[in-house]
């Protein structure tokens, strides 16, 4: 399946996108916003990949532009009978993180995707303080803070806050 908008599309992650993917996650620049706090493996990758697919909690896809990765988004533990669910992105090309130009578009079709399609009626994230870009990226899109995890994430000798965010369905306005 592919989502079409005006510039982008989305699509889901095949096995040839893991070693470009690699080499987002293994990025130092970007790695400091994400979980996972180490290197990853192709091996590593290869049984996340697996695991992702087989499992309905899971919805990952590939922004590209002109036929061209650009950067990863999705729709994470996504549970059925509360209607909610965890949704990211970031712009791996050139380590942008969140841009002007891609990031306003594939968010919307990610954030579509999830409210029309999947028909859930919440989508969250979760945004450490340390992450200003991102936390005021989704505050723009109408996304509130719903709770502070105080020093909840480590990263390079110190703990910062996480901060949880939503956007409920009829908050979105599309």
């Amino acid at each position: 399946m592919s989502i079409l908008g005006k510039t982008l599309k989305l699509r889901a992650i095949e096995l040839s996108d893991l070693k470009v993917l690699q080499s987002w996650r293994n990025n130092e620049q970007l790695r400091r916003y994400f979980r996972e706090y180490r290197d990853f493996s192709l091996g590593q990758l290869e049984k996340w990949y697996h695991g992702m697919i087989s499992d309905d909690r899971f919805e990952f896809f590939i922004i590209e532009h002109d036929n061209k990765p650009i950067g990863t988004t999705g729709i994470t533990y996504i549970d059925w009978v509360n209607r909610h669910a965890d949704v990211h992105f970031y712009i791996g090309k050139n380590s942008e993180w969140i841009d002007n130009k891609h990031a306003p578009e594939a968010f919307n079709l990610i954030l579509e995707y999830g409210f029309n399609i999947l028909n859930l009626n919440k989508l969250w994230a979760e945004i450490y303080e340390i992450d200003n870009k991102k936390l005021t990226f989704f505050q723009e899109r109408n996304f509130c803070i719903d709770a502070n995890l105080r020093e909840h994430y480590y990263y390079r000798g110190k703990y910062y806050t996480s901060h949880i965010l939503s956007l409920l369905k009829h908050e979105h306005g599309h």
